[in-house]
């Protein structure tokens, strides 16, 4: 039966674009003076000719074993006429398989050295501290930063003096009576006003910087004149400025308004309730009572300009005084109270009022309420951040979540999906023109704008709203993206992309009950979780067939996935193999990871190798398959010299971990260890990792060495509802699907092939070398 879904609320503009584009002017004409006017940039020239359309529906994740067995029973006709009238193959990922390396190396034809993009972690620079690889957080100034306070207040200050003087002249019938009321009316008056907008404007805004190297191909199409339409590809955070006519909707790296991947929340009254043992983002919120008015709070973004950088600052200046750390640890909780006081505090709470009876729940938030019943869903809930009454009335924060009350029986449990920017908020800007979201929401209905879009965190935290939850999100998640589709593709672009990423999110989270010897298989739900992943393929297949049914002959088109998926049944800690061969040691215990450890701010900035020894320690392992080499001159306490040594060691590494039996199996779970020589291409030393271990089907890099911590066994089971893989496999066991309505040249493609390709067919010039080369020759079918 389908899900019963309760719309109590729509969403409407409160202002026309044109007005508030009007006032945000007032906001932002700081920053614009403080910029300056810079010159527009020639048009770039046109191609040799004309170039054919293109449209390319990528699917995140769609397994190619999966495609042929569901085509073969005739479940997906649109595929299935691809692949007797066009090109089938499978696609090569780089390596490693995962989701910002393959679809980085698909948009520029470049290989992760080049790209930069070689795992979703990355150390920072000369430490041991781990951070997300697709963007890096930055600040800005905005507008004259610490003097936009003064400057705001003076100029107010000047025009109130200058009406002083005219009202004083006509009054007084005297210039210098009439001149000196004038002056001290601005002077009183920018004195008086200085501090107050010291307290409204910011001094600095959030930013972000895409980490991705290379010129991707849809790029070099827009430079050259082409309208070009890009959506939710993966590390395009921030959007990037394309040339007019062409847009751009940001895909995976987008973060939720918490700044992290996704966080969603629940609500409970059972006091003994946890999320177990997942290395996921679920914040549970106990409930004092079941029934009766409960008041709670929603956990919002972080007030990044108004208290996160002004204690910033105010550390930096009490460091550069030479303060002892106690002293700027006393005067930072002092200077955080004061915030708090005026009312900036460092994380914005919205008040949650809930009505619990017998029969239903109602909320109310943010001026809106709704009332659900068990199993029923609100449409999207939007959320108003306050900051102050200028930056409120002018550039509001605005979020939007759905709501869903799992049960009241035995006890009350209520879901709220993770804080997503409403379309007319966008404080660093996900789409290309920045309004786009907005315009597009404003035809289809609202959509979802986080990078991970899908909720695949409650289920593997004691599986919250059971696989039902993750079903309802995914197929309204999916619904809102085809609609954008649907109507991007009625925009005459010559070159299209959009990417989905329900295929990935599926084969994470349903695949333990389609393999019957994985630790958590449960025969009873073979055939249901079965049945989902058929529905799953057969909405791609509706997908291509809705894309088809809205271009011509003359239109290359393309659909292609980044990589293929495997069982995850047997996890392996490199870190404990390290630890167990010498290459790592100890100075104490080590802790268990999560995921919240690289969000935190308290925590991001403090080792999480704290029970390392790193004076005795020649390598470590991070990431998804990523060893480093603790190397002198590059590390903090490198041991490992340059040279001989090193090779050693890596030798050392590479056999061992490549012998390593599994006792429980008798594999081999190492497929092979590769040096970033054989994998990179070109690499910058310094960040890429020294070895990348690729596994064979059915295992994977273990929960806690992907966070760098350390288990008590080499081999385990994985005992996670997250039962299916690919980030740690060997790339060539796990290829994506590609077809197009081309000829292909070769029988393996790969992912590092498509940018040229297109390229080709367009008639243009690659940006510089690449890795990849045709595939295929312009116009051959």
């Amino acid at each position: 039966m389908a899900p019963r879904t309760l719309t109590v609320i729509r969403w409407e503009n409160p202002m026309s674009r044109s007005f508030r584009y009007a006032v945000a002017f007032v906001l932002f004409a700081l920053a614009a003076a403080a910029a300056g006017a810079a010159p527009a940039d020639q048009a770039a020239p046109a191609p040799d000719q004309r170039a054919r359309k293109v449209v390319i529906l990528g699917f995140d994740g769609a397994d190619p074993n999966l495609v042929d067995r569901f085509m073969a029973d005739g479940l997906l006709p649109n595929l299935a006429r691809l692949s007797r009238e066009a090109s089938y193959a499978r696609i090569v990922p780089p390596n490693p398989p995962q989701t910002p390396v393959s679809w980085s190396s698909f948009s520029t034809g470049l290989l992760p050295g080049r790209t930069e993009i070689f795992d979703f972690l990355m150390r920072r620079p000369h430490t041991y501290i781990p951070d997300f690889a697709l963007a890096e957080r930055q600040r800005r100034v905005f507008g004259f930063g610490e003097w936009n306070g003064a400057l705001a207040g003076g100029a107010l200050g000047l025009l109130a003096g200058l009406l002083a003087l005219v009202l004083g002249r006509a009054v007084l019938r005297r210039w210098t009576r009439a001149t000196i009321a004038g002056l001290v009316v601005a002077l009183a008056c920018g004195a008086a006003l200085t501090p107050v907008f010291s307290n409204l404007l910011p001094v600095e805004v959030p930013a972000a910087k895409n980490n991705r190297k290379g010129k991707p191909f849809w790029t070099v199409a827009a430079e050259h004149g082409m309208r070009v339409g890009v959506v939710r590809m993966p590390v395009t955070f921030p959007a990037e400025e394309l040339p007019e006519g062409s847009r751009m909707i940001s895909g995976l790296g987008v973060p939720d308004m918490r700044g992290r991947v996704g966080t969603p929340s629940l609500w409970t009254s059972d006091p003994r309730f946890s999320a177990g043992n997942n290395q996921f983002s679920l914040e549970i919120r106990k409930l004092p009572a079941r029934r009766g008015r409960v008041e709670t709070e929603i956990v919002g973004p972080f007030d990044y300009p108004f208290h996160v950088y002004v204690v910033d600052r105010a550390e930096a200046r009490w460091r550069e005084q030479g303060l002892s750390a106690a002293e700027i640890a006393e005067r930072r909780e002092e200077l955080k109270r004061r915030l708090e006081e005026r009312g900036h505090p460092e994380q914005i709470r919205l008040p949650l009022m809930l009505e619990i009876t017998d029969e239903a729940l109602t909320l109310e938030v943010s001026g809106r309420s709704a009332t659900l019943r068990p199993g029923e869903w609100t449409d999207f809930v939007p959320l108003d951040f306050p900051i102050n009454w200028l930056v409120d009335a002018l550039q509001p924060l605005r979020g939007m979540v759905r709501f869903k009350l799992i049960s009241l029986e035995p006890e009350v449990q209520l879901y709220m999906s993770p804080i997503n920017f409403h379309p007319s908020s966008h404080p660093i800007f996900y789409t290309w023109p920045p309004d786009l979201a907005e315009e597009v929401a404003e035809r289809t209905g609202l959509f979802k704008t986080q990078g991970w879009a899908i909720d695949t965190w409650s289920y593997p935290s004691n599986r919250v709203g059971g696989i039902e939850l993750f079903l309802e999100d995914m197929d309204f998640t999916v619904s809102g993206f085809e609609r954008v589709m649907n109507h991007m593709l009625e925009q005459d672009f010559d070159l299209y992309i959009q990417v989905f990423y329900f295929p990935d999110r599926a084969g994470h989270l349903l695949w333990h009950n389609l393999d019957p010897e994985h630790p958590l298989y449960e025969p009873e739900n073979a055939e249901r979780f079965d049945a989902a992943m058929r529905a799953v393929y057969q909405r791609m297949d509706t997908i291509v067939g809705e894309a088809l049914a809205k271009i011509d002959d003359d239109t290359l088109f393309m659909v292609v996935s980044d990589h293929g998926f495997s069982t995850f049944r047997r996890q392996i800690n490199y870190n404990t193999w390290l630890y167990q061969n010498g290459f790592l040691a100890l100075k104490g215990k080590t802790r268990t990871r999560n995921l919240e450890q690289l969000f935190d701010r308290d925590v991001r900035n403090v080792d999480v190798f704290s029970g390392i020894d790193w004076s005795r320690t020649k390598a470590w392992a991070m990431g998804l398959g990523s060893i480093y080499i603790n190397l002198v001159g590059r590390e903090p306490q490198g041991v490992v010299m340059p040279g001989e040594e090193y090779e050693e060691v890596v030798r050392q590494i590479r056999e061992g971990l490549e012998q390593a039996v599994d006792p429980e199996t008798g594999l081999h779970p190492v497929y092979r260890v590769y040096t970033r020589d054989e994998i990179a291409g070109q690499y910058d030393a310094e960040k890429f990792p020294d070895l990348r271990a690729s596994n064979i089907i059915t295992y994977r890099v273990s929960w806690q060495d992907t966070l760098g911590g350390l288990s008590t066994a080499v081999f385990e089971d994985n005992d996670r509802t997250w039962s299916a893989d690919h980030c740690s496999l060997e790339p060539t066991l796990i290829p994506g699907i590609l077809f197009v309505n081309r000829r292909l040249d070769v029988e393996r493609p790969r992912m590092i092939d498509v940018a040229p390709s297109i390229l080709a067919e367009l008639g243009l010039d690659p940006p510089g070398e690449l890795d990849g080369r045709p595939v295929w020759k312009p116009g051959a079918r």
